[in-house]
């Protein structure tokens, strides 16, 4: 099972790249908020690149577009960890998984926050 952590210095980061033929489980979610000195917003977002046959089946231009729905957001505030396990038993992600980190709506890179994601494949 793979593991690992990350800084939000920059407000968009990629966790795990997208696996052919597999899904990604999330198995754990950690933030750790404690320095960070402000709420933090934390999108999980799903990466995948359409196929084009999907184009030629069905005619529509659907190209190689690389859509990014949103599978998760947690709300972790100033001075604080959260831990997530059970509640991620209904999340899967198709593709690779991003983190997107915002205050108030608006991207906000910050170092002082950090992500640790636990992960299986299907």
């Amino acid at each position: 099972r793979p593991e690992f952590a990350l800084d939000m210095g920059v407000a968009t980061r990629p966790l795990v790249t997208e696996k052919r033929n597999a899904k990604v489980k999330p198995s754990l979610i950690m933030v750790d908020n404690v320095l960070a000195g402000e709420d933090s917003e934390l999108t999980f977002q799903d990466v995948f690149t359409t196929d084009p046959s999907t184009e030629a089946a069905t005619g529509a231009a659907v190209g190689l577009a690389t859509p990014t729905p949103d599978r998760l957001r947690i709300n972790v505030s100033d001075d604080a960890c959260v831990s997530i396990r059970d509640e991620l038993k209904d999340v899967k992600f198709l593709g690779g998984v991003q983190v997107v980190r915002t205050v108030v709506g608006a991207l906000d890179p910050n170092a002082n926050c950090h992500v640790t994601l636990g992960y299986d494949l299907e």
